[in-house]
């Protein structure tokens, strides 16, 4: 359907555009009610390596964990790997209201190997305690990660907790997502049915007979001849001029009629 005729069917049907808008403004605003306002908290940790290193000789070596920063980039990714995973989502819903949804990537913000937590909920208690359930489970994935390599405490890479919220902040990004998801679905469908509904009833009314008499006329006017016609001068058929040629009816527009008349008589 072209958008000349859209536009033509919504300008005939414009008190149906206008119900429509009174509708779609009604339902957004009773959908952004029941959203409502979310709460969102945010935590930090850090991936630490070891305190202490084999050196080439195979002696140990204590040195500042945080030169080695860069060197344990790949375990805060598995760690991330894990925390993600399909197993820890679906424990995580399990033991949280709907809703309550989490994003765990790594903070590429700086090079040190950080974890970036944030967690959305309905209410800021909620929030607070998915936060620290899923900060928690980062040294039980390092744990796993380094349990069959039989390494002793000060060799085993390690997590500190950096930040982590205590007062979630008010967050109006659910409902103003909810909010527009609403409008865009309502209206466009809402507009799109009152096209069609339009073509259908502008299919079904009855011809107007001005525009079948101008469907009826040849596209291109007839030639007219120059040499001036006399009245006294018989024609070359041997018909009188004086006399009115019969109108000429169209199959099509006999068609119509008999089709007008039969609905006539069925009602």
């Amino acid at each position: 359907m072209e958008m000349r005729v859209v536009w033509r069917s919504l300008r005939r049907r414009w008190y149906l555009v206008l119900a429509l808008a009174v509708l779609t403004l009604g339902a957004t605003f009773l959908v952004a009610q029941r959203v409502g306002e979310t709460y969102e908290a945010t935590g930090t940790v850090l991936v630490f390596p070891p305190s202490q290193t084999e050196g080439p000789t195979g002696d140990m070596s204590e040195e500042n964990p945080y030169l080695s920063l860069g060197g344990v980039g790949q375990a805060r990714d598995v760690v991330v790997r894990a925390l993600t995973s399909k197993q820890v989502g679906d424990a995580f819903g399990e033991d949280y209201p709907v809703g309550t949804t989490y994003e765990i990537v790594p903070d590429y913000t700086n090079s040190a190997p950080i974890i970036l937590f944030t967690v959305e909920a309905a209410t800021p208690d909620v929030a607070t305690e998915a936060l620290s359930s899923l900060i928690d489970r980062v040294p039980v994935e390092l744990e796993k990660l380094q349990s069959g390599l039989d390494l002793p405490a000060a060799q085993r890479v390690t997590s500190v907790v950096l930040t982590r919220d205590e007062s979630p902040a008010a967050t109006k990004k659910a409902m103003i997502r909810a909010s527009l998801m609403t409008m865009a679905a309502l209206g466009g469908m809402g507009l799109l049915v009152i096209a069609l509904v339009d073509g259908w009833l502008t299919g079904r009314r009855d011809p107007d007979p001005e525009d079948l008499a101008g469907e009826d006329e040849p596209e291109h006017p007839l030639p007219v001849s120059l040499h001036p016609v006399h009245t006294d001068d018989p024609s070359p058929d041997h018909t009188d001029p004086d006399r009115a040629a019969p109108p000429a009816v169209t199959a099509r527009l006999v068609k119509r009629r008999r089709r007008r008349d039969e609905r006539g008589e069925a009602s």
